[in-house]
């Protein structure tokens, strides 16, 4: 490892302030982690429904659906390193508050589906913010380094935070998990209080609706946004939902504990990690285009094949490979969102890449019923065929995604 890679791989980090918001990143990231797996293993421990992990998991999407739009153009307008620690602040409280539920006895499945949809309200302010304070703190050309470390960042604490929230439920219990998310949070806050003020978010002369309506204006003036979000949403519905039902997926079909499901979630951070670390070591490459379709497919084959094979290290590969693809297809999307908006209206574009993942449950809800009676491996490979499909007829059909650099 030569001195020169080394530093092209972690160029953003000699910005000390992208320090501090790397470092709350990762803090918030760990307990993203934990949360699938505590939250996940909670509820099918209280229903046994692969129906009701996705049922719960709808109150984070609808508020991300309602209020991620306003949360971009408050973002527009705020100091967003203050709006980011007002939102950080919630969560820390809204995680104490399922702990002592969970600690006293008296958690039942409507206190989770009330977390969610606090925690997707909070999440509706903070990433339109998290995202777009990142281009105000780096230079132009650091932002896709800046993007991939973030996600180095996510792979780190896949890798750590899922497995130390399996044991923390296989030996204190779930109400430790939650103890540990809240600390995470603290560490969160307290790192958001290092970074200056940034000097944006003067409310403008028109009101917040206007904003939004300029925003709406924008994204349809401008069909590579909407392709790019698009694809965002294709992840969201067909991608993503295989992390709700792998509590179901490891006690039916792997035969594993808490323990065991965290291994499981472990895995795609691991692949997330390496292909972060190999973005992050290119710089400002071209054929970031390339790379979104690519992934994608790879992303889509991988899914299908983890669930379609009886071998503990052939799940492990192939998740890992999930979580490979997963990272390089975000960040190339982020980054090519980001840079072909405006910087005014950056805040505001963003939200619309949040409310994507408010759109989940179209994803969750039906595959978690379907589930239910085919069992979870035939709707995770059913959703990660048709995944890989759109993203090869999206290359194929559309070729200036391809030439996105």
């Amino acid at each position: 490892m030569t001195p020169s890679w080394r530093w092209t791989t972690f160029d953003a980090l000699r910005d000390r302030n992208f320090r501090w918001l790397w470092v709350g990143q990762l803090a918030s990231s760990a307990t993203f982690q934990m949360g699938t797996v505590a939250q996940g293993w909670l509820v099918y421990q209280l229903t046994g429904s692969a129906f009701a992990l996705g049922w719960v998991s709808t109150g984070w999407s609808v508020s991300i659906l309602l209020l991620s739009l306003y949360g971009g153009a408050v973002a527009d307008r705020m100091e967003k390193r203050d709006l980011l620690i007002w939102a950080r602040l919630a969560m820390t409280l809204n995680t104490l508050a399922i702990a002592l539920l969970v600690s006293t006895g008296a958690i039942q499945i409507w206190h989770l589906m009330v977390n969610s949809m606090v925690t997707g309200v909070c999440f509706s302010f903070m990433m339109p913010a998290g995202q777009a304070i990142v281009s105000e703190l780096v230079d132009r050309d650091a932002l896709l380094n800046a993007v991939s470390l973030n996600s180095v960042g996510m792979g780190l604490m896949g890798i750590f935070s899922a497995s130390l929230a399996g044991y923390l439920v296989e030996v204190v219990g779930v109400s430790g998990a939650y103890y540990a998310m809240a600390g995470f949070y603290v560490i969160a806050f307290f790192t958001l209080m290092k970074l200056p003020r940034t000097g944006g978010g003067e409310p403008p002369p028109v009101s917040v609706w206007a904003d939004l309506r300029e925003g709406v204006r924008y994204i349809r003036a401008h069909p590579i946004i909407q392709a790019l979000l698009g694809l965002v949403l294709a992840r969201v519905v067909l991608a993503m939902p295989y992390r709700t039902f792998m509590p179901k997926f490891a006690q039916e079909v792997m035969g594993m504990d808490a323990s065991g499901l965290g291994v499981l979630m472990a895995a795609p951070g691991v692949g997330g990690l390496i292909s972060s670390l190999a973005i992050a070591s290119l710089g400002d490459f071209r054929g970031k285009g390339k790379l979104l379709l690519a992934s994608g497919v790879i992303m889509g084959a991988s899914l299908f094949l983890f669930v379609n094979t009886p071998h503990f290290a052939l799940v492990l590969l192939f998740l890992g490979l999930v979580g490979a693809a997963n990272n390089a297809s975000m960040v190339a999307n982020n980054t090519l969102i980001q840079t072909n908006s405006h910087d005014r209206l950056r805040g505001r574009v963003m939200s619309v890449y949040m409310m994507m993942w408010g759109l989940m449950p179209l994803g969750t809800l039906p595959a978690g019923a379907i589930a239910d009676r085919l069992g979870v491996p035939f709707v995770i490979g059913l959703e990660g065929g048709l995944f890989a499909l759109i993203f090869l007829g999206v290359g194929w059909l559309w070729p200036r995604i391809r030439r996105l650099e």
